[in-house]
């Protein structure tokens, strides 16, 4: 990853052009074309007029206004989320418009002497306009304009979602922000402020980061049954890890009925509740000790049907007394490393009786057939008995954290 982050920065240094000084204009300058310029496609048109300075003019000038347009990284190669600079002499700022290669105005502001994009209003690999008016002592208009063409970075930051299918899954399912390179701590919270999510039915929720490449969005408790949620990340432009963010995304999550599933390792008894009733009650067999299934809430992230479970996939061989390769049917992934849900047949006297495991959840095969077609990815499991928490890296971990523990790991907080 070290020499991936040097290629970037890089590629970075040599796209950053010069400071590009404004021209001056007079009165008869207005009706003067605009300084031709290279545009690059557009990779957004979500765009809004530009509020005007409400900057007065002062009178006491004297001589022509001179206008010089620039920013920090030069306006060829500009930063999209830096401030454009601009210095006036012999007058005052009126009115500053910006405007993308379609002639539609950016959204910003004029504070003193810099005009500065809303949140996420330039983009990277794209072409714009400023246009400039300054008022001179007498009152009288005095016009200037520049080029811009933002950064075009070897690599940008893309921003997708998972689970956002168009179909219902299960009501432990966070919002998932997936961002396809690490975004730095001091970065996290710009794209927060970036990001909007929207419930039906209405309900408390709150962001918190995964991972460096993880941004999830949780209710205070699971989703209600039939919830639909809308995300919008706005975070195009923003800064992402040594580059920077290249579009918007958007998407709609669906959640259907309420199914929570309750693990008691000491009983070996699996509770299968729908909508907050009762549905089925499963003998199962977890893990023996020194394999103990973990405690904790996990999150269905896969079923497959069937799954090799291989003990040399974690260093133990086949000839060791705890080795073995086995077919599993009906298998529903809850950790990363490697806890199930599946059919066990060959522990069927132990269901609802011992834990025989490697810290699976095993149950007979017709059992094993109703739980397959019971859940959805994303249902939630809780765990409770043994002494070993599950971590949040180790499932879709926003469930292993109280609500005020969840909301510190915004970046926000």
């Amino acid at each position: 990853m070290a020499d991936v982050l040097m290629s970037r920065r890089a590629a970075l240094a040599g796209a950053a052009g010069l400071a590009l000084a404004g021209c001056a204009s007079s009165p008869s300058d207005a009706d003067s074309p605009s300084p031709a310029s290279t545009r690059a496609p557009s990779q957004q048109s979500r765009v809004a007029s530009a509020a005007p300075s409400d900057l007065t003019p002062t009178t006491g000038h004297s001589g022509t206004p001179v206008i010089t347009i620039g920013s920090a990284h030069g306006l060829i190669g500009m930063w999209p989320h830096e401030p454009i600079d601009i210095t006036v002499e012999n007058g005052d700022i009126a009115e500053v418009i910006v405007t993308d290669a379609t002639g539609r105005a950016i959204p910003g502001s004029v504070t003193g002497s810099q005009w500065r994009p809303d949140r996420g209003a330039l983009l990277v690999r794209s072409s714009y306009q400023v246009d400039v008016t300054v008022k001179d002592g007498q009152g009288q208009d005095h016009r200037s304009a520049a080029a811009i063409t933002t950064v075009n970075p070897a690599m940008a930051v893309e921003v997708d979602f998972r689970y956002a299918d168009g179909y219902a899954i299960g009501n432990g399912m966070p919002i998932w922000v997936r961002f396809d390179l690490p975004i730095n701590d001091d970065q996290r919270a710009a794209i927060e402020k970036s990001a909007t999510v929207t419930t039906e039915p209405p309900q408390e929720g709150s962001w918190g980061w995964a991972d460096a490449s993880t941004l999830f969005w949780r209710p205070r408790a699971y989703w209600v049954a039939g919830s639909r949620a809308h995300v919008d990340v706005r975070a195009a432009g923003l800064p992402g890890g040594d580059t920077w963010i290249l579009h918007d995304a958007a998407a709609d999550y669906i959640y259907g009925d309420l199914r929570v599933l309750m693990a008691n390792i000491d009983t070996h008894a699996l509770t299968c509740l729908r909508n907050g009733e009762v549905v089925a009650t499963l003998p199962v067999s977890m893990g023996k000790p020194g394999y103990e299934t973990m405690t904790g809430t996990k999150v269905i992230m896969d079923k497959q049907n069937p799954v090799i479970m291989d003990s040399e996939t974690y260093g133990v061989p086949h000839s060791d007394p705890e080795g073995y390769r086995i077919v599993a049917n009906y298998a529903q992934r809850i950790t990363w490393s490697g806890e199930y849900f599946h059919s066990a047949p060959w522990a069927d006297a132990d269901h609802g009786f011992v834990n025989v495991s490697h810290g699976c959840t095993g149950m007979s095969e017709e059992n094993a057939v109703w739980l397959y077609g019971f859940t959805e990815i994303g249902d939630p499991a809780e765990f409770i008995g043994s002494t070993a928490p599950v971590q949040p890296h180790q499932t879709i971990g926003c469930w292993t954290y109280t609500w005020e523990q969840w909301q510190g790991q915004s970046a926000l907080r």
